[in-house]
């Protein structure tokens, strides 16, 4: 892995999760979940669905009731409750 050095403001939030991914020993394991939440982020910040709303447009708001977002918000709510809780 070749470290780039990139210069940013973060919040508290941001810098922990930062330092959680870095703390993922390098494996497949981290390889998979580097990917997962850039895929996730991505759909986040532009969930755009396949299917139109009723006046011809994609989808392209997060707060959408589509059945795409309620999808993957239920994913994430099934997560959440499945993982342990760190305090």
């Amino acid at each position: 892995m070749t470290d780039i050095a990139i210069q940013t403001t973060l919040s508290e939030e941001e810098w922990k999760i930062v330092m959680a991914l870095r703390e993922i020993p390098d494996s497949p394991l981290r390889k998979k979940v580097s990917g997962l939440l850039a895929e996730l982020t991505h759909f986040i910040q532009q969930p755009r669905c396949l299917g139109m709303q009723g006046d011809g447009f994609p989808c392209g708001t997060p707060t959408s009731t589509c059945e795409e977002c309620q999808q993957m918000l239920k994913v994430l709510d099934d997560m959440a409750e499945r993982l342990p809780v760190q305090g």
